[in-house]
């Protein structure tokens, strides 16, 4: 049963995850304007180091959700907050559902997706 359901997750997800990174890129830097924080005071703030951020911002890397949340934080939003679809007009209606999707999963369950989306990069 759990296998069926990681198999239906991936299923969804797929489609839209080469394009979950520009997303993340697009919000960051949204986000790092809005608030006037340039890359070096992100980098200084989330304890990421420059080339690490600048591999995401260049969509040459997804960041783990631990990296992700240091981000957020430097950036005074939650990762709630950063995946909120009231923010995310720029999404297709299959990312939206991915993340519908990926809000309803446990912290287990996002752990082994990520883990299996890690896997297709390499």
């Amino acid at each position: 049963m759990r296998k069926q359901k990681c198999l239906y997750i991936f299923s969804r997800i797929l489609p839209s995850y080469l394009q979950i990174e520009k997303h993340i890129a697009d919000k960051i830097t949204s986000l790092r304007e809005k608030r006037d924080i340039s890359k070096y005071r992100l980098s200084q703030l989330s304890g990421i180091s420059q080339s690490s951020l600048a591999r995401i911002m260049a969509q040459e890397n997804l960041p783990s959700l631990i990296t992700l949340e240091k981000i957020c934080t430097a950036l005074g939003v939650t990762l709630s907050q950063f995946f909120q679809e009231g923010n995310s007009e720029n999404l297709t209606e299959k990312q939206k559902e991915v993340l519908r999707i990926w809000n309803n999963l446990s912290t287990n369950e996002q752990e082994t997706v990520m883990s299996m989306l890690r896997g297709l990069r390499k």
